[in-house]
């Protein structure tokens, strides 16, 4: 009998590490996180509905849990909590998006899959161009971000990079000995205010 796929409740990953973090911050993480979730249709009413509903359900509630903790413990110190948090969980989610453990680890396998993603995946609401593709080399660049212009809508635009982090944790990390993941320099990202984001796979030289 054929196995059933099931997407993965990230939440499952970041719900624990969000606790243990908030257990040095409060006494009673739990109740605070339930009432988070208590309160979250009220928040996700403020939302332009011209954001996908898909990507408000995933983003929704980090924003939501960062909005109450900020008037908690402070901007600074709710920001490094939600850093770790949303990275724990997008790095889970990458490998499980990529099928890292499912397909062979290559170059070619990694340009084919980072263009599935943006047509199927998280990235799918995002507007992707291929620039350059050759067996050495292989560069997009996205015109259009909706988690950079549903964050700036919310006010919170300092979480953005930390989305950019996410991918140049997982790429440089697919196999770090003979792929390099960058953006052709620093600032070259939406969140920079540039008008687009570059993204450059290349193969290390062996030798």
């Amino acid at each position: 009998m054929a196995s059933v796929k099931r997407e993965m409740d990230i939440r499952k990953v970041t719900t624990p590490v969000l606790l243990h973090m908030l257990g040095s911050e409060m006494k009673f993480p739990f109740l605070f996180l339930l009432k988070c979730k208590l309160t979250l249709n009220g928040f996700k009413k403020t939302i332009d509905p011209r954001f996908p509903e898909e990507l408000v359900e995933l983003a929704v509630l980090p924003l939501w849990v960062y909005v109450n903790l900020k008037k908690k413990i402070g901007q600074k110190r709710a920001f490094e909590i939600m850093r770790v948090v949303i990275l724990t969980g997008g790095i889970s989610s990458w490998n499980l998006t990529y099928k890292a453990a499912e397909r062979e680890r290559s170059f070619a396998n990694l340009c084919d899959t980072e263009i599935e993603v943006n047509k199927l995946g998280f990235t799918r609401w995002n507007t992707l161009e291929v620039v350059e593709r050759t067996a050495k080399r292989f560069e997009v660049k996205v015109t259009k971000c909706l988690y950079h212009e549903l964050m700036t809508s919310l006010g919170f635009p300092e979480l953005t990079p930390i989305v950019c982090q996410i991918d140049n944790a997982a790429f440089n990390s697919y196999l770090p000995d003979k792929i390099l993941f960058n953006r052709g320099g620093p600032g070259h990202r939406i969140s920079d205010g540039k008008r687009e984001c570059n993204f450059i796979w290349e193969t290390r030289n062996e030798g």
